[in-house]
């Protein structure tokens, strides 16, 4: 297992380099279900699952917790894919190996550590690999289930990630946030609850591609602005 190994100079280093590579890539980011977020507990720690359609999402996910939010966060990342990417530990990220039920477990206790009598911030990818946004049917992991079980008070909060062009050179993220399940109590979670946390989810996707594709974005707020696209330049030529 590879362990989270947070360090303050790296963040202010990768801040920099991670600030420009946004806005070198991304035309917009933009955010809707945020007052969501006011009714959580305050002095719960916070497991914040999303669907993984693209390899940006760990950034995007870093943007809303990291410099969005300025939470304390972590994030769980497969194996062999924080071993290419081993710096990310430096950032709050630590690996699980889904392939073994040792490490697995492993890697569940020690995100409970983590996030017990704490009230920080913990992404979870519970697909456990990339597929295509509108992939279905949507694979969802038993790990959150396990981890707010161990924990006992907890805030679980779905959020749905999705990437499109919109009249724009550069792609735009659109980001919705669900309501928060408030866990007062790990014995109260039933037998179904990974499928019901699977169920908040695809809610959440299906409502935000209806938004986008309807371009009904009058609730969204803009967090995040990249350079100027291309086609705008060209514009101001003509």
């Amino acid at each position: 297992m590879i362990y989270a190994r947070k360090s303050g100079v790296f963040k202010r280093l990768f801040g920099i380099y991670y600030s420009r590579l946004l806005k070198r890539h991304f035309y917009r980011i933009h955010l809707t279900g945020e007052n969501s977020l006011s009714t959580r507990n305050p002095d719960y720690p916070t497991i914040l699952y999303a669907n993984h359609s693209n390899w940006w999402d760990g950034f995007i996910a870093y943007f809303l917790t990291s410099k969005l939010w300025n939470c304390d966060d972590y994030l769980m990342m497969d194996i062999e894919q924080l071993k290419r990417y081993s710096a990310f530990k430096y950032l709050g990220v630590f690996s699980i190996e889904r392939a073994s039920a040792n490490e697995t477990l492993k890697s569940i206790n020690y995100a409970v550590s983590l996030l017990k009598n704490t009230n920080r911030y913990l992404w979870i990818f519970p697909q456990g690999k990339m597929e295509v946004q509108d992939f279905r049917p949507i694979e969802f992991l038993s790990g959150i289930t396990k981890i707010a079980e161990k924990i006992g008070r907890v805030n679980l909060i779905p959020i749905a990630f999705r990437y499109e062009y919109i009249m724009e050179q550069r792609p735009e993220v659109f980001i919705k946030i669900g309501e928060p399940d408030v866990i007062n109590n790990g014995q109260e979670i039933k037998k179904d609850f990974t499928n019901y946390l699977k169920g908040k989810l695809i809610t959440e996707l299906h409502a935000l591609r209806e938004s986008v594709q309807n371009k009904n974005f009058l609730s969204f707020r803009t967090v995040f602005r990249g350079k100027e696209s291309r086609n705008k330049a060209l514009d101001k030529m003509n």
